[in-house]
C-alpha cells in the first residue's frame, strides 16, 4: 500500500542516501526517470554513489553531461527516482538546477535537486525479496575515483 510521507526522506531512505558507508551499497541500482522533449518517460539507472542526500529536503546527483536524462532535467528540472530492496520501497520525485561542475567528475553534470515528494510503496502481506544489483564499475570512472567523488558529495 502506497503511503504519502510528503516532501521529506523517511529515516531509512535519508540513512541509505545519506551513509559513508559505500562498500555496503555500492552494488545497488537507483532507477530514475526524467521526461523527455515528447513526453515519453527516459529511465535509467544510478548507483548510490551518484545519488546523496544533503538532508531530509534535497539531494545531489551526478548525471552523464552527454546524456538525454541530464539534457532532460536542465530543460525541465524534474527527477524521479525508485528505490527497492529488501530495506527500501520508496518514489522520490524531485525538481533541480545545475551546480557548478566537480573537478573530479569532468563528465559528469552536478544537480541540487528539491524533495517534492515521498511514496513509500509496502505490503505487509507481500516482502520485496531482491534489488536490482550489479557488479564492476563504470569504464568512465574508475571505483577508485568514483569513491573519490562520492565522499566529496558527501561534504557539499
Amino acid at each position: 500500500m502506497a503511503t504519502d510521507l510528503g516532501a521529506t526522506l523517511s529515516d531509512s531512505l535519508f540513512l541509505f542516501l545519506n551513509s559513508d558507508r559505500l562498500s555496503e551499497k555500492i552494488n545497488k541500482v537507483i532507477l530514475f526517470s526524467t521526461v523527455d522533449p515528447d513526453g515519453w518517460p527516459r529511465h535509467g539507472m544510478l548507483s548510490p554513489a551518484e545519488v546523496v542526500a544533503r538532508d531530509r529536503h534535497r539531494l545531489l546527483v551526478l548525471l552523464y553531461k552527454s546524456s538525454r536524462a541530464a539534457e532532460n532535467l536542465l530543460k525541465n528540472g524534474k527527477i524521479s527516482f525508485i528505490l527497492v530492496d529488501p530495506a527500501l520501497s520508496f518514489y522520490v520525485r524531485c525538481s533541480g538546477s545545475l551546480l557548478p561542475q566537480l573537478s573530479e567528475a569532468p563528465s559528469e553534470n552536478l544537480f541540487d535537486l528539491r524533495v517534492v515528494s515521498v511514496i513509500e510503496d509496502r505490503l505487509s502481506t507481500a516482502h520485496i525479496t531482491s534489488g536490482i544489483t550489479f557488479e564492476g564499475y563504470d569504464p568512465g570512472m574508475t571505483r577508485e575515483n568514483r569513491e573519490l567523488v562520492f565522499k566529496k558529495l558527501l561534504l557539499l
